[in-house]
């Protein structure tokens, strides 16, 4: 497909989406530039950013994630993603045309920006709708060498570096806390990719209860040959569990059948209950006064915005790359990149997503 579009998805039905071609080229005011997506993934994350797109609900006091990219047509979302663009026209004294950026777009040919807060290594956003949104969201990598992003891990970038970053602070939350008393850690969902971020990530600290990956049946192998966790059990399983053994328990798909099992199993030995993502959009929510810990959910923005704040933006960095740095051999073993290209195809891909019909083994790259 050729010329400018973008995917607008209904606000009230995320299975239902459309590509809108022909839209005209956007006016530069001065100070701004526009970049054309050039590569982005798409995971079980962006169900979860289309699920959570009007509201945050109790996360956070933010808008949802449709207030990024707003769409004219108040009815529609554009879908945020992660990947890589280039700067095509410039009206910034700052940033040349030619420029790759690496970061939140949306799911679009083209997106105009407001470079502000400009390093050598990343800018900022500042489009006036995006001040008011976590800030982690509007800073974007300077890719202008090797050394900023390997080419070798160009796919890999937008698929896993997001979760890795998720799965760290989860850990160090976790870690900060004592691991909540508990002596082991249910993480749910273990296939998606943020839960094998998060188990990876505990690499990374000391002492860590045993972990265990919960999956569907048909998921098992697959997950048992990530070696990522030390047990993997089926979701019908968990009641077999020890009821006396001190746990905690991280969620990433906001089934409520699965999470009221695993509090009316454990009761009071559920230490702590932690919700971080919604990719099972479909599924029915927790429900209302479970036994065991409240349900706590994850916040990953601000989880980053309290450590930069205490150990300072530099410090955080190195942690992170530290943890990218541990993960990136064993992404290969991970995951089967399967590249599409265009705007028609990114759209089946979308659909295929959130009807849960993409192998949790394979890893969509849309190249434009």
């Amino acid at each position: 497909m050729k010329g400018r579009w973008s995917y607008a998805i209904d606000k009230d039905n995320i299975k239902s989406g459309l590509v809108l071609e022909g839209l005209s080229e956007a006016k530069l005011q001065a100070g701004e530039i526009e970049v054309a997506i050039k590569r982005f993934a798409l995971t079980a994350n962006n169900v979860t950013y289309a699920t959570l797109g009007k509201s945050f609900g109790s996360w956070t006091d933010m808008p949802g994630y449709w207030a990024f990219f707003p769409h004219e047509d108040s009815a529609v979302g554009q879908l945020p993603i992660w990947g890589f663009a280039e700067v095509v026209r410039s009206a910034h004294d700052e940033v040349a045309v030619g420029e790759e950026l690496y970061g939140f777009f949306p799911m679009a040919s083209h997106l105009v920006m407001k470079p502000s807060r400009i390093s050598a290594a990343s800018l900022h956003d500042e489009m006036p709708h995006r001040l008011k949104l976590a800030p982690v969201y509007n800073q974007y990598n300077r890719v202008r060498s090797e050394e900023d992003v390997k080419a070798s891990e160009k796919d890999l970038w937008p698929v896993f570096r997001p979760l890795l970053v998720t799965g760290y602070m989860i850990c160090d939350q976790f870690d900060e806390a004592g691991f909540y008393g508990a002596e082991q850690i249910l993480i749910c969902s273990a296939s998606s990719k943020t839960a094998m971020m998060t188990a990876r990530c505990f690499d990374q600290f000391e002492n860590v209860p045993r972990l265990i990956g919960v999956t569907s049946r048909g998921n098992l192998d697959y997950v048992k040959e990530t070696g990522l966790y030390a047990d993997v059990i089926a979701y019908e399983e968990v009641t077999g569990l020890a009821k006396d053994s001190a746990t905690a328990l991280i969620d990433m798909a906001g089934n409520g059948d699965v999470i009221n099992a695993i509090h009316r199993h454990f009761e009071d030995n559920l230490k702590f209950s932690c919700l971080v993502g919604i990719s099972h959009w479909d599924k029915s929510r927790p429900a209302r006064d479970l036994p065991g810990a409240p349900i706590a959910p994850f916040f990953a923005p601000g989880r980053i915005k309290q450590r930069s704040e205490e150990w300072g933006g530099g410090v955080l960095q190195a942690r992170l790359g530290a943890a990218w740095d541990s993960f990136i051999e064993m992404a290969p073993s991970l995951t089967q990149i399967r590249v599409i290209e265009g705007a028609a195809a990114a759209a089946k891909a979308y659909e295929e997503l959130v009807a849960g019909q993409v192998n949790p083994a394979e890893s969509l790259i849309i190249r434009l």
